[in-house]
């Protein structure tokens, strides 16, 4: 690639060709500035004198000739220029800008959350790994990462939590993945992370936190209860969206209006019972309009709609009294503040679903209902109905009674 070598004069911030007095093109005129070189794309500063700046671009250009018969390297022609291995070479900081705008985020339409996960993932990987290249990188680096995940803290001084350095890590795998750097750590050298058990509140449960909350608390509680939602789906109902008539509520994305859409394209239609079509009515009557059901102070989507829950718990005593949180820019136990752990969004979802399962409903359609593409992210749900049915309990009790039997009826052990 023959390169050339061009003569720049930059006056008052701004640069422009300079003026010569002949048309060889070898005496310049005086000007006011300062004088460049322009090759490869880049500036080189050759002072302010007009023979100098002419012979600093003939010794420049004769570099390059000399650069292409192969007498001068190019690293001494062109300094400021990479070599052709490394002009090809895709930089981490490169893939990551590619990989959040126009690569599998893109192609995969993320929702805004998990580009904010994955960013977060990545950004916490570049503070981890000093190195400049993708290729660069190796088994070495995510067992450094790792450990750089278990020291980060929280805003309030404490170590992230097991899962959450998992799926940092995870986030990781799968963008290098993308990138061609695949299997450079065992699967047994990953995170790891206490599996959490399904778990459902108890019907006398619930029925005691409703005793205790207003009657705008309760709207939420049976909201929740009666459909199954996750927390981004609730805040984003309006009224439009209910069929008092047919007793359904449609949940679909809402980005123009709050940039906001559901999980996994999960655009569904649930029904509801007869007593929350007639608590949504009476709530519309009190708060008539055709916006959200249950905006905030300013008419926008609640965000915090699981502190009301948390409230509700905490005035009924249902806290766990065990654990802690931030209340009021403090740490404060959930007897003395409605902090508890125990009440969640999530479980909400999974004591819908084993309601459901507990009344008969059949497996498609609790699945279809709660959103879910994976049979086994439902089974997951329904796995505490299991382990409580009537079945399991006769099986639990009669392997009990086999113990009693023994003992009863006298008989030895062998000794053999």
């Amino acid at each position: 690639m023959i390169r050339t070598v061009s003569l720049w004069i930059r006056s008052h911030g701004k640069f422009s060709k300079p003026i010569y007095q002949d048309k060889r093109q070898t005496r310049l005129k005086p000007q006011d500035g300062e004088y460049y070189l322009r090759c490869a794309g880049k500036w080189e500063a050759v002072g302010s004198d007009p023979l100098l700046a002419l012979d600093a671009q003939a010794h420049k250009e004769k570099m390059l000739r000399d650069m292409e018969r192969g007498v001068v390297p190019v690293s001494e022609a062109l300094p400021h220029l990479k070599s052709p291995r490394e002009e090809t070479r895709l930089t981490v900081t490169a893939a990551i800008r590619e990989y959040m705008t126009t690569g599998k985020a893109a192609e995969k339409d993320w929702r805004k959350h998990t580009r904010q996960c994955y960013a977060l993932a990545l950004k916490l990987f570049t503070e981890s790994c000093e190195k400049t290249y993708i290729d660069e990188i190796d088994g070495d680096d995510l067992r450094a990462f790792k450990v750089f995940l278990r020291k980060q803290r929280t805003s309030v001084c404490k170590n992230i939590h097991p899962r959450t350095v998992w799926n940092h890590f995870n986030n990781t795998i799968a963008f290098l993945n993308t990138y061609g750097r695949i299997n450079l750590i065992l699967q047994n050298e990953w995170p790891t992370y206490e599996e959490k058990k399904v778990v459902a509140y108890d019907p006398e449960v619930m029925a005691c936190l409703l005793q205790f909350a207003s009657v705008d608390e309760s709207d939420v509680l049976e909201f929740f209860m009666g459909v199954g939602f996750r927390n981004g789906e609730s805040t984003h109902i309006e009224w439009p969206d209910i069929d008092l008539r047919n007793k359904e509520v449609h949940i679909y994305s809402k980005r123009e209006r709050f940039d906001w859409q559901i999980k996994d394209s999960e655009q569904r239609v649930i029904g509801i019972s007869d007593s929350l079509a007639e608590r949504l009515r009476v709530r519309h009557q009190r708060h008539p309009g055709n916006g959200l059901v249950f905006p905030n102070s300013d008419g926008n989507p609640d965000r915090h709609l699981l502190r009301i829950i948390k409230r509700v718990a905490w005035r009924a005593g249902l806290n766990c009294g065990q654990c802690e949180g931030t209340h009021n820019r403090k740490r404060k136990s959930c007897v003395e503040a409605p902090v508890c752990r125990k009440w969640i969004i999530h479980t909400l979802r999974k004591t819908w679903a084993t309601f459901q399962a507990r009344i008969g409903t059949d497996f498609p359609t609790i699945q279809a209902d709660l959103g879910h593409s994976s049979p086994a992210t439902t089974q997951k749900y329904l796995a505490s109905e299991e382990r409580r049915s009537l079945r399991r309990r006769q099986q639990i009790n009669a392997a009990a009674a086999l113990v009693h039997t023994t003992t009863e009826s006298g008989v030895k052990p062998s000794t053999q």
